[in-house]
């Protein structure tokens, strides 16, 4: 087992000794770990008060470690703010520890520089251009529907008509399974006989 072990150990950098100096002092290991090192096989040993797993260095449940490694795979220059599937590869080509993909997402989520430089992959919005204001009364309106609302009398949606001009409003109680049919009616009856029929409708 000496051998086995021998074989699969690699030579540390010097952050990973800084790093490991902090390990040795702060060497508390989770439930996960624990279970890991009772198998005893060759993809998890502990040597010099480091735990390995799969040649990785284990990096115990402390904040300040685990945040100085986020850190520097991530603002330093060389490295340049990596997305959050390079900076997880980037970390684990040295260390791991459990959660590390979920504590990689929210210092990525928490970084400023990150989250301002942010690329947007929704298209961008048209541009929005004024409505021609119409010439007269009544040429043009929009016709909106709200609801559905509390009932009364059986009511429950309210139709509104607006006349674009003088931004008169006309308001008719309906029900929420109006038609097209219905609300071209309610115009007939309502608005037809006294401003006749518009040369633009505008409506969602």
């Amino acid at each position: 087992m000496t051998v086995e072990i021998t074989m699969l150990r690699r030579k540390m950098t010097v952050d990973e000794l800084d790093i490991a100096k902090e390990i040795k002092r702060n060497n508390t290991q989770e439930q996960e770990i624990v279970q890991a090192l009772k198998k005893k096989d060759r993809l998890t040993w502990e040597e010099n008060g480091i735990v390995y797993m799969e040649e990785r260095i284990y990096v115990p449940n402390n904040k300040k470690t685990r945040e100085k490694i986020l850190k520097e795979n991530h603002d330093s220059m060389d490295v340049g703010h990596p997305g959050q599937q390079r900076m997880l590869e980037l970390i684990k080509r040295n260390y791991w520890w459990p959660g590390l993909k979920e504590d990689v997402r929210k210092y990525i989520q928490g970084c400023f520089k990150c989250q301002q430089n942010k690329v947007q992959h929704q298209k961008k919005a048209r541009e929005l251009h004024l409505l021609k204001i119409p010439q007269g009364p009544w040429q043009e309106i929009s016709i909106d529907i709200i609801g559905p609302l509390s009932k009364l009398n059986g009511m429950d949606t309210i139709v509104v008509i607006v006349d674009q001009f003088m931004k008169m409003i006309q308001l008719k109680a309906t029900t929420t399974s109006i038609s097209s049919e219905g609300i071209a009616k309610i115009y007939r009856n309502d608005i037809w006989k006294l401003h006749r029929v518009p040369r633009k409708i505008l409506s969602d």
